[in-house]
Order: C-alpha cells, then structure tokens, then sequence
C-alpha cells in the first residue's frame, strides 16, 4: 500500500467512526479533508462531503431522515455528501476540529465553544419569517410582585427552564456576574452556577421548559421566570391559553439580557475555502426551492438559513456567558 492510499484509510476509519470528545490533538488527523488529485479541475475540494449531525435532546430528533439534505448537497455541488449522525455536542466538535466531518449543525452554545476555542468558521444560521437569527433571553414577572430590576429579585422565589439551560438559568446568571451581583472564583466548575442560584434567589424551581417556568411565576410558586422574552405572549396570549394563564397585560419584562443565536452550520478547521464555498452556497440555495424548503421546515423547522460570520452571530452571547465558570467544559461535556 503506497502512502497515499494509507492516508485515505486512515482518514475513512477515523471519519466513519467519529469521536466522542472534542479534547482530540487537531495535528494528528491533519489532511483527511481535501486531498483530490493534482491534476482535478478542483484540487482543493474533497470526493466526500460529511456532515456530522448531533443528535439533540428530542429522542423522536434520533428518527430524522437527514437523507433529503445529503441529496441537496450532492445535487447542488456535484460532490457524494453522507451525513454521520453524532451523539452528542463533543462529538461533533471533535470532528470538525479533527478534519473527520467537513461541517456540523450544532446549536449556541456549543458552536460558541467551537468558534471561541477553535475558531470554527459559519456557513449559515437559521432564521424565523422575521429574518431574525436569535431569540432575546430575558427576565419577567408578575405586575404585581413590584419587582422592578434583578437586584430587586434578590431573595425572591425564581422559575428556571431546566438545570443549567441557556436562557433560563445560564444567561441570568452571567449576566448577575457581570454586574457584580453573583461571584465566582477562578478555580470554580459549573456547579457553582448552581449554587449561586440558590444562594442568590429564595426557593428556585428548576425544570419544565419555557412552559414550566411560566406556569411556576403564574400561580404563584415564583415571583420572577427566565425564558425567552416572547414566552408570555406565545403561552398565555393567544385565542386558546392554559387555564393557569393569568391575562398577558399581568406580565412584565424585568430584563432583557442578550440575544442566544439560532443553530448554526459550522465548518471544519480543515475545510478549503472553495468546500467552504460550495456547502455555504448549496445551504442558501435551500431558501429558493419548494424542495429545499420542505427540507427546511421539515429537518431543521425554520423558515430560512442566512448567511452570516461567527462573530456577528455568537459573539454577543459567548461574551456574557463566558462570565460563568466551566462553562466551557459543560457545553461540550
């Protein structure tokens, strides 16, 4: 076997076989993207593309048929596409930042964490019929509680999404450590976000999702919630609300801290600038076919991907959240 066809053996059980931590020496899969022959019209793209697809926290997510996007991306850019679904963010980090997949749709968070510590570049974001790439992460309450500012929520009862989510207890609490409210040590581990919760607020009840947290500050078990800044009205302000709703003009904004990107497309260390190209352009092409668009709505459920840098698009949140100890670790772990 000459050291050619070694390579490409290498790189198939390596890339086929994908990693489940993201804690993996890039240098040692060096060139297993890329690769095609010298005298090939297009040296610098790949006879494969893989995309590494995280399986996410919906057990029906596990069944999705991620088939019709690998059929769009072949048909769009003439290159064989495979998807290669992962079971969790650190797996698919590994593999971007290993040159095992050539992108990966991963959602905030861990996309933070592989554009801050890997400089992974972004294809494309989802985007809502508004054109908007993010949902604002806020703070909201009773009309009734008097409670005005997150210093006046200090020893209140508080509702959280779930342990450790995005905007219902990570955002929060960043954003009380950036105002000196909340501290942490340098040495500390994401349990003590935990902690501080407890140590900040009265009686939290954690878990639920944005619903759970939404009721918990209706009857009365919480005088502040954190969720989505949209939450009240799309729970408790339609034609049809829960019994437990109390009328929408009852609720209040406390705070709105920052905006949590959509998912993401994100693409390998190793990926040339014309793959790069290539899948970014056969992403956005989805938008202006009826077949990409039930592709769209059927595997991602948005209304569109946009084309933007990762800067633009996590920056913001990343530089709040990264306040927070290990939260590094956490996201990926």
């Amino acid at each position: 076997m000459d050291a050619d066809s070694a390579t490409d053996t290498v790189c198939l059980s390596r890339r086929t076989t994908l990693v489940t931590t993201a804690s993996i020496t890039v240098a040692g899969l060096a060139g297993c993207l890329g690769g095609a022959d010298d005298d090939d019209d297009t040296p610098d793209v790949s006879d494969e593309f893989v995309f590494a697809i995280e399986a996410q926290d919906d057990p029906a997510d596990v069944e999705r048929n991620w088939a019709p996007l690998a059929e769009w991306i072949e048909s769009e850019t003439g290159v064989p596409t495979s998807i290669d679904t992962v079971p969790d963010a650190s797996a698919a980090i590994g593999a971007l930042a290993t040159g095992q997949a050539h992108a990966s749709y991963l959602s905030g968070g861990p996309s933070w964490v592989g554009w801050n510590a890997y400089g992974f570049e972004t294809l494309a974001v989802e985007a809502n019929e508004d054109g908007q790439t993010y949902y604002v992460a806020a703070a909201y309450t009773r009309s009734d509680t008097g409670i005005e500012t997150m210093r006046d929520a200090h020893g209140v009862d508080s509702a959280h999404t779930g342990d450790l989510t995005g905007a219902g207890m990570l955002v929060p609490m960043a954003s009380l450590a950036e105002e000196g409210l909340v501290e942490f040590d340098e040495d500390d581990d994401v349990t003590a976000i935990r902690e501080a919760v407890e140590e900040y607020f009265g009686d939290p009840v954690v878990g639920g999702g944005y619903v759970g947290a939404l009721q918990a500050l209706s009857e009365g078990q919480a005088d502040i919630a954190f969720g989505r800044a949209t939450t009240p009205a799309e729970y408790c302000g339609g034609d049809d609300p829960a019994e437990w709703c109390l009328d929408i003009d009852e609720y209040d904004i406390v705070e709105e801290f920052t905006n949590v990107p959509s998912h993401p497309v994100l693409a390998s260390l190793e990926a040339s600038d014309a793959e790069k190209e290539l899948l970014a352009d056969a992403l956005l092409a989805l938008n202006d076919d009826p077949g990409g668009q039930e592709i769209l709505e059927d595997l991602f459920d948005v209304y569109e991907l946009q084309n933007t840098t990762s800067e633009e698009h996590l920056g913001p949140y990343g530089e709040l959240i990264s306040n927070l100890p290990g939260i590094e670790d956490h996201l990926v772990e």
